[in-house]
């Protein structure tokens, strides 16, 4: 039967502890009392619940604290330490892996970057030995994310649509890891790892019901996650925001649509901007994308005008993207992440402008539009998301007396 919607007392359990492990993943110290409290259980159902994790090794107590009504109690915390996650964020000139833990913290992460032309065989097989390195180092890694461009077709395991990179349009990404290691491995589109690293590790302290994260980097898309949960669509290619045409008789996209967002305030797209207009701005002969990006927000912040107009064209079509995520999905924040973001001083104000000009008041006044704060790269951090996520939903599967057996 598929389709099920009814709960085993084990699925009950399983979820009754995920709720627990989000409350310590975010809190750091939490009492039995305060986690019946905001879970809405009964102390002794919480106890009994603490108890068995604790068994499990996913939680240990930390101590005495004391409580909001000033009663000491004993606090509780997360064995993240015990339960590292390796992400691996893929992308179309380079490729970067690191290890961290359930609570966010990074341990190590190094990036190696490739040419367009690179046979994807070597890339992968570079990916893995490094993948596997940091598996022999790191003993207590209980789940490996990996986020990749998209569109990403989630049941097939394969990108669409990779720019400039057709030769990858084959690579299945299941297959080439699901054997590959003995740990569980867990993909997801970059846009929507983004979103993930937001809600998990980007400390927002106002409640959230819809998080939009706005990727613009060597590609664009969204990421949404509404109540906790990502909106995927049917084949998880849903928020593909880099493919909705801003210009019907524009330049023809990879993907068959026409003046797609994405040919406009993409890195590429930036790159190509610079190349025809401030070409004095470029850090050397072959750059790559990114290092374009930086160097025309330098040349902007310096007073270069041509660079400026670059920016300001950029923020623009930044502003179209947000301008319909907030007609789409409604969020009360949109976060701009990757690396066109890292010129968010240039661009925030334009793009705010851009919406409040093209958003009804009551849509447009209610939705926060900001950097992302994250200290990592997002789309890595996303990817280490990805697998805590699926950690966190699932605690005793990945416990770490799981992990002994």
């Amino acid at each position: 039967m598929t389709g099920a919607i009814g709960k085993n007392n084990s699925d009950l359990t399983e979820m009754n502890r995920s709720a627990v492990v989000r409350i310590l993943q975010q809190q750091e110290v939490c009492s039995r009392a305060d986690i019946a409290r905001q879970t809405g259980l009964t102390q002794a159902a919480i106890t009994k619940i603490v108890a068995s994790m604790m068994e499990m090794g996913i939680v240990s107590e930390a101590g005495i604290i004391m409580n909001g009504d000033n009663r000491r109690s004993i606090g509780l915390r997360l064995n993240a330490d015990r339960h590292q996650i390796i992400g691996v964020k893929f992308a179309r000139q380079m490729f970067a892996v690191g290890v961290f833990d359930i609570s966010g913290k990074i341990y190590i992460h190094t990036e190696t970057k490739y040419p367009f032309e690179e046979d994807p065989r070597k890339v992968l097989s570079a990916m893995k030995e490094q993948i596997h390195t940091m598996l022999k180092k790191y003993e207590n890694v209980v789940s490996i994310g990996l986020a990749v461009p998209g569109p990403y077709l989630r049941d097939e395991g394969r990108i669409a649509v990779v720019t400039q990179m057709s030769a990858w349009h084959t690579i299945n990404f299941i297959e080439e890891f699901k054997a590959e290691f003995n740990k569980p491995v867990f993909i997801e589109h970059d846009a929507n790892a983004g979103a993930l690293a937001e809600w998990l590790f980007g400390g927002h302290t106002q409640p959230l019901h819809t998080l939009a994260y706005f990727l613009v980097g060597d590609g664009v898309g969204a990421g949404i996650i509404e109540r906790g949960r990502l909106f995927l669509g049917v084949q998880g290619t849903a928020c593909e925001t880099g493919h909705i045409s801003v210009d019907v008789h524009g330049p023809r996209c990879e993907c068959g649509n026409y003046g797609c967002l994405e040919m406009y305030c993409s890195a590429p797209a930036i790159l190509k901007k610079v190349k025809e207009r401030v070409p004095e701005c470029l850090p050397c002969e072959n750059p790559q994308s990114s290092d374009a990006c930086i160097a025309v927000f330098e040349a902007a912040r310096a007073g270069n005008p041509k660079a400026m107009d670059v920016v300001r064209e950029t923020a623009e079509y930044i502003g179209y993207g947000c301008v319909t995520l907030i007609n789409a999905y409604n969020p009360d924040i949109i976060i701009l992440g990757d690396v066109v973001s890292r010129g968010g001083d240039l661009l925030l104000p334009i793009v705010q402008e851009v919406v409040r000009q093209r958003v009804i008041p009551e849509l447009h006044t209610k939705v926060r539009i900001k950097i992302s704060a994250l200290k990592v790269d997002p789309t890595l951090y996303g990817a280490a998301a990805t697998a805590t996520d699926k950690v966190l939903q699932l605690p005793s599967k990945f416990s770490a007396a799981g992990k002994r057996g």
